[in-house]
């Protein structure tokens, strides 16, 4: 049983017969591999049951243990997937305590773990009997930028099925610790946004990243919205957390702006949360039109365009981004690394005919931007390792780059976490010609570094 590569995430697909005997193989198996997965800094790793036509309770047991052995030694994410409708409520009895995640589909799990992400705008049919999960996930994918259509009996969520059939994304038959996701976050025009569940109490701490909130506090953001809009329960110990996060914003000369608020304050409590810059609207509206907030919010944006050039920090990283990114080609190809030269420079055209590339942005404790660019025979050298064979058309070696970029990416940030610095990474980007790649980096000053790969030219290019 060999895994398949795809989106960072290595999918496992037995076909069988599901017993002791075959599981204890599997497990060998998943043993076996968790050094490869440990060297790709891969992100999640799924068993999919698409092809188990049947199985033992006991041998779908014996694999969870070892996945989650797996999640613990590699610090990876670990899921079901592709089971049916036989199948779920038998799987989701075995595991009360979500231990272990359960979704319908790849695409459901990539989405919901947040791994690899939809277009915006996407329609998303939302079946699940459970109010209270069904609005922690609809907020948070709304937050995101979809727009979420839930329902609560099997009955509409077919007629939305007819109504909608290929147009949108369908979730339904999932099991999975909810509140171990953080709270949603939106950043725009220099303003960060959280916002709250239906509930909200002192377990809000539990999945608040306040390591990324600081790290927000230190790039220069001043106007941090936590929008209470939808909450109709809010007990009063999760606002002592809100002005817990305040006493650090004060050194940063920044301000939290609570905004829709429905449960009722003191006067006495009013005025402590002010003295803490604490503020409260009556609307999300309200506080961005507010000159007091316009004005800090454009503290950043200011900021912003000054760090557009290099700064010692990012250069100082650099061989991070370099080492993370021929230990995932020496991995998937077995290749050698030779540095030609490097400069600080615009982004200078290798010149090749053949030359594709990905880019990722990033930003927290440092902010930037990472090209690579490669010559077509190394993006299907590469291949063969992700998807099993080597691919030809441009559409599939565009995949392909969007993989090991993603794999660059996550080592990066892995390393990097070491050294105590905290990014959060966008998706990545395929481009498919070099004449792509020059114009996207047509207007910045970055540090290039040219090598030759197995003899063919690759080039890392950083910027801010």
């Amino acid at each position: 049983m060999r895994p398949v590569i795809k989106h960072d995430i290595a999918v496992y697909t037995p076909d069988v017969n599901l017993e002791m005997k075959q599981a204890k193989e599997i497990c060998e198996i998943l043993v076996s591999n968790c050094a490869t997965i440990r060297s790709l800094s891969l992100k999640a790793v799924y068993f999919s049951f698409e092809h188990v036509s049947s199985f033992d309770e006991g041998a779908v047991i014996l694999i969870a243990k070892s996945l989650l052995a797996m999640q613990t030694k590699v610090s990876i994410v670990v899921a079901f997937v592709g089971y049916n409708d036989e199948q779920f409520p038998k799987l989701k009895a075995l595991f009360p305590n979500k231990s272990l995640p359960l979704f319908r589909t790849e695409a459901m799990a990539n989405l919901l773990l947040g791994l690899k992400l939809p277009p915006l705008n996407q329609d998303i049919i939302y079946y699940e009997p459970d109010g209270m999960i069904q609005t922690l996930i609809s907020k948070e994918l709304e937050a995101k930028g979809y727009n979420v259509i839930f329902v609560n009996s099997a009955g509409e969520f077919s007629q939305k099925r007819k109504q909608f059939e290929d147009k949108a994304l369908y979730i339904y038959d999932i099991y999975f610790d909810v509140m171990g996701n953080f709270i949603p976050i939106t950043i725009n025009n220099g303003i960060v946004t959280y916002t709250l569940y239906k509930k909200v109490d002192k377990t809000v701490s539990l999945y608040f990243n306040v390591q990324a909130h600081n790290s927000r506090l230190r790039e220069g953001y001043k106007i941090f919205i936590f929008d209470a809009t939808e909450t109709t329960d809010f007990n009063l110990a999760a606002l002592d957390f809100i002005m817990s996060l305040a006493l650090n914003n004060v050194k940063f000369e920044a301000c939290i702006a609570i905004c829709g608020l429905k449960a009722q304050l003191d006067r006495d409590k009013v005025e402590l949360c002010n003295r803490s810059h604490v503020f409260f609207f009556n609307s999300v509206e309200e506080c961005r039109s507010n000159p007091k907030i316009q004005e800090l919010a454009k503290e950043h944006q200011k900021l912003e365009q000054k760090r557009k050039g290099l700064t010692k920090h990012l250069v100082a990283q650099l061989p991070v981004f370099i080492n993370a990114a021929v230990e995932t080609l020496t991995s998937l190809t077995g290749g050698e690394a030779k540095r030609t030269d490097y400069k600080v420079t615009t982004y200078n055209k290798v010149g090749n005919a053949d030359i594709m590339g990905g880019m990722i942005t990033f930003e927290g404790d440092i902010s930037g931007i990472v090209a690579l660019c490669l010559s077509k025979e190394l993006v299907q050298e590469a291949s063969v390792m992700i998807l099993g064979e080597e691919c030809q058309s441009d559409g599939e070696l565009l995949d392909v780059i969007l993989e090991f970029t993603n794999i660059i990416a996550g080592r990066s940030k892995a390393v990097l976490s070491e050294s105590n610095i905290s990014i959060g990474i966008s998706l990545p980007k395929a481009c498919k010609s070099e004449d792509e790649i020059a114009e996207i980096l047509s207007d910045k000053q970055g540090v290039q570094i040219n090598l030759l790969f197995n003899n063919k030219p690759l080039v890392l290019f950083l910027a801010h």
